[in-house]
């Protein structure tokens, strides 16, 4: 493909990329991987990054290897300088097109925070700001243009074409140690990295995530104020709990969340994540006995009477009824933890929150957990001839990457001290005008590693610790995570939609138990076997 497009080319390329991309951050569209087996070839023999973790700040609770978080009681007294030099001159201009999970912030000219940051990057980055929900709306036009400096990119098809096309590759400036001139780059794993390879090259920053993913949070609180035990052994021992502590009278049940309940019955039979990969060949999750089984067992749930009852209502406020107590236990995302921690642990608060492990199915099963992705999206460089530019461009990634524990993070996330936050307690916490400033998601540019911090709560940070010491050596990678699927970043939302509204009718009563299969028929024909097939040519060649 020539690497000058016709804007209508562009916009074809890039035509399904709203339907793709409204399905959230999955990897598949943001893979080590291009379509056809000598792409895969070329991808297999790139040099990633090479990974040299920041030693700068000490954590209070360790990380490890397998993954664990590092996390830390307070923010360090003294935090250190990460990045000595202003990597501008204070002359030059950015544009960065991301999306906005926050509400839009006050534009740079009435936003302390955001000059703040600009004057520390010494450059004037200038973001345009696009609610997640209009972003895979937005992003096929910004796509088939001339890029910004930076753009955020989610579930895009013909992707690995559209970076040749228009984005600049990195390789030369971070392949192996040539990333040690950027080190808090280098701090990111090697795992996020693979999500940016492409075309035989590296084509862009990760912004990472973290290996637990899904938690299954309970009211403890709630648990114990019935004699019940927050540590159910077995399946039958959990349904036991939902049926104790469901109460229709007193405004509480058991689950919110079809689909969670029925992932978790699968993590208890420890069943493959998202597809299972046997010699090569690759069998989707959902063709498996195990997940019929596991529909079977969640609707008998739902007919028992354990779920809220506007469960299956879009949009239902799961995270107030888990905060308010009606209901005990829904899966969430890790990254919920501290906002559950913010609204709803207020001083004299009967709440307490911890994450399940999934028990065992039966006597013969292995609980598992499903692996977060490595990557949340991937952020693309605009193409240049003007290698000083790309280098300037990396600074400014590798400042607003600097970990936890640096002054630079006390910039990037909390703004400027005594404007929007004060340090109380050891712990910065943010002023009426940085609530409103500092929602500009500058991370969606470039991100550190999370930690794992709670203001102001440090046994719930330890709490957290101790839930992923245990769960993390029990979590397994999605094996497609990291191949890339033509077909699925184009059919991502129309397949899933098939399998979530069967799942939906089975739940509810008004299919019986065998549309699953019927489904799994469509789904196959309608670009489920295309999927397989291209997953299968990638995995034998990334070997």
């Amino acid at each position: 493909m020539s690497a000058s497009l016709s804007r209508r080319t562009l916009l074809r390329l890039v035509g399904g990329t709203a339907a793709a991309a409204a399905a959230g951050p999955a990897l598949s569209a943001c893979s080590s991987s291009s379509p056809g087996s000598g792409q895969q070839q070329q991808n297999a023999g790139v040099a990633l990054p090479a990974y040299i973790p920041y030693q700068g700040v000490e954590p209070d609770l360790a990380p490890t290897k397998d993954g664990v978080m590092a996390g830390f009681l307070r923010y360090p007294a003294y935090p250190v300088v990460g990045i000595p030099d202003r990597p501008g001159t204070g002359k030059e201009e950015f544009t960065a097109f991301i999306s906005q999970f926050r509400p839009i912030p006050p534009p740079a000219s009435r936003n302390e925070y955001w000059r703040n940051i600009n004057d520390k990057l010494g450059v004037t980055l200038n973001l345009q700001m696009v609610p997640n929900s209009n972003y895979a709306d937005k992003l096929p036009t910004v796509l088939s243009g001339e890029l910004p400096d930076f753009t955020m990119i989610q579930n895009t098809p013909n992707l690995p074409q559209l970076m040749k096309a228009k984005c600049q590759d990195l390789t030369e400036f971070l392949s192996g140690d040539a990333v040690k001139d950027y080190p808090m780059l280098a701090n990111l794993r090697p795992e996020s990295w693979r999500t940016t390879v492409f075309n035989g090259g590296i084509y862009g920053i990760p912004i990472p995530r973290e290996r637990v993913g899904s938690i299954w949070y309970t009211r403890v609180d709630i648990l114990k104020s019935l004699g019940l035990n927050a540590a159910p052994a077995t399946f039958a021992e959990f349904k036991e709990i939902a049926k104790a502590v469901t109460d229709p009278k007193n405004n509480r049940w058991a689950f919110h969340g079809g689909t969670g309940v029925r992932d978790l019955v699968l993590r208890m039979m420890g069943a493959p994540v998202g597809w299972q990969e046997d010699g090569g060949k690759f069998t989707s999750v959902n063709e498996l006995e195990q997940t019929e089984q596991a529909i079977s067992d969640t609707r008998e749930l739902v007919k028992a009477g354990y779920f809220h009852p506007d469960t299956f209502t879009q949009g239902a406020p799961f995270k107030d009824w888990l905060g308010g107590g009606r209901v005990v236990m829904v899966s969430d995302n890790y990254s919920a933890w501290p906002q559950y921690v913010t609204q709803y642990l207020k001083p004299n608060s009967p709440v307490e929150l911890n994450g399940m492990l999934p028990p065992k199915y039966d006597a013969s099963s292995t609980p598992n957990l499903a692996r977060g992705v490595p990557s949340f999206s991937t952020t693309v460089f605009k193409k240049t001839d003007d290698k000083e530019r790309v280098k300037l461009m990396l600074r400014v990634a590798n400042y607003l990457a600097a970990p936890f524990g640096t002054q630079e993070y006390l910039i990037n996330r909390y703004g400027k001290e005594g404007v929007d936050y004060t340090m109380t307690n050891g712990d910065p916490i943010l002023t009426s005008r940085g609530e409103v400033e500092h929602t500009a998601e500058f991370y969606r540019i470039a991100d550190a590693p999370w930690p794992l911090y709670e203001p102001g709560h440090p046994e719930e940070t330890k709490k957290e610790h101790a839930y992923q010491v245990k769960a993390v050596p029990m979590t397994l990678a999605n094996p497609a995570d990291t191949l890339y699927s033509e077909t699925w970043s184009r059919k991502r939302n129309t397949l899933t939609k098939m399998t979530d509204d069967a799942l939906s009718d089975i739940l509810q009563g008004r299919k019986e138990l065998s549309a699953w299969g019927e489904t799994m028929e469509r789904w196959r024909k309608q670009g489920g076997d295309e999927v397989r097939k291209e997953y299968e040519e990638a995995f034998a060649a990334s070997k």
